[in-house]
């Protein structure tokens, strides 16, 4: 979905070929063309994007149109990051605080 949203930014309808998603999510993801098939209608079921297939020079080509959802995409990406960054800002507040109520405990009762 990162590469479609960066593709269709600021355009009402891309064509993108499956070799560029592939080539796009190579180095993170090994998916096969039939995979990506399922990606691309799982992406479709989820609102994100509208899809249909079309062949260039006997090429498959996907025309994808971004949905409503899938122009908040970046919005959702950020929240989800800044969700994460303040449940681990959290869990370390927690953690040092467990750390100063253990050891004024060991300096009470050390005496």
């Amino acid at each position: 979905m990162d590469y479609l949203f960066a593709k269709c930014k600021g355009k009402k309808t891309v064509l993108v070929s499956s070799t560029e998603i592939l080539q796009s999510i190579l180095p993170r993801y090994e998916i096969t063309a039939k995979q990506l098939d399922n990606c691309m209608r799982n992406l479709y079921l989820d609102g994100y994007i509208e899809v249909n297939q079309s062949d260039d020079k006997g090429k498959l080509v996907y025309v994808v149109t971004l949905k409503q959802k899938g122009q908040g995409y970046g919005r959702e990406k950020e929240e989800i990051v800044r969700k994460r960054w303040r449940s681990i800002g959290w869990k370390v507040l927690l953690s040092l605080l467990g750390v100063v109520i253990a050891t004024t405990f060991w300096a009470i009762f050390r005496r």
